[in-house]
């Protein structure tokens, strides 16, 4: 697997995460303070500008008040 930014499976998670964040009724601004980043660090990362790391993924995850691994077995399910 190549580890483009742009890769189809960075694509998938990049909308899924903006999803999650979505559903649980929070904007960038406020994903960006709960992550303790910027504004345009969450609009970069939803946009593929910026590499998610596992770090950041279960902090997103967390603030959304979802559990890192449900969110990534979604992404998985949607793969197979």
């Amino acid at each position: 697997m190549s580890a483009s930014l742009y890769h189809v499976d960075y694509e998938d998670l990049r909308k899924l995460l903006r999803d999650v964040r979505v559903k649980a009724g929070l904007t960038q601004v406020q994903m960006a303070e709960a992550l303790g980043v910027g504004q345009s660090y969450v609009s970069k990362l939803e946009r593929g500008e910026n590499f998610v790391d596992v770090l950041l993924y279960a902090r997103w995850c967390q603030a959304c008040g979802s559990r890192p691994g449900v969110v990534l077995d979604k992404l998985f399910d949607k793969s197979i």
